[in-house]
């Protein structure tokens, strides 16, 4: 009687355990790797034309509306496009063989330079390139010196489904542009 107890009970739980859903998986959207692409080319071109000191192909890559973050701090307020194209302009009167090398330096490489997208945190975690962040270093020759200066660079840009810019955030220090004053010997 016992073994027959047993053996019921055994059924039992094994159909209460049969019978139990599974664990519902999270959705996990597909990056959208093409829209990335697309993205950063709109970005890579927008370097090249500052490369070139372009200033009328740089508008042109400029949505109307766009909204510029400057890298010193000005309360956090957002100007616009034409203050965007003076800020660059005043770089090509300033600077001359201005280039910019995408990536991270790390210590034996130099990693990817663009990225979007996120795992982390849970709660905003995405997986479409509204937000191209861009990792670099900008190298120039101030012209009046002839002084070799450079910056590591870091920016946030969205581009809008025009093609354009619509908004640009950047990072830098804006001192490691200056000349440095020449050392006494």
């Amino acid at each position: 009687m016992k073994k027959q107890l047993v053996s019921l009970m055994v059924l039992a739980l094994m159909v209460l355990v049969s019978c139990k859903e599974p664990a519902a998986t999270e959705a996990v959207e597909t990056p959208d790797y093409a829209a990335f692409d697309s993205k950063v080319s709109v970005i890579r071109a927008f370097y090249k034309a500052h490369s070139q000191e372009d200033l009328a192909t740089l508008s042109s890559m400029l949505a109307d509306t766009m909204q510029w973050s400057p890298p010193n701090y000005n309360g956090n307020q957002w100007l616009g496009k034409e203050d965007f194209l003076a800020t660059l302009k005043a770089y090509h009167e300033n600077y001359d063989n201005i280039q910019f090398t995408e990536g991270i330096v790390l210590p034996d490489s130099t990693a990817n330079g663009f990225w979007s997208g996120s795992v982390f945190p849970k709660g905003t975690a995405s997986s479409t390139p509204s937000n191209i962040r861009t990792y670099g270093t900008w190298t120039a020759t101030h012209t009046e010196s002839g002084q070799k200066v450079g910056v590591k660079y870091y920016s946030l840009s969205m581009v809008n489904n025009d093609g354009k810019i619509a908004t640009f955030s950047d990072y830098l220090d804006i001192n490691s542009l200056m000349p440095k004053p020449e050392e006494k010997k």
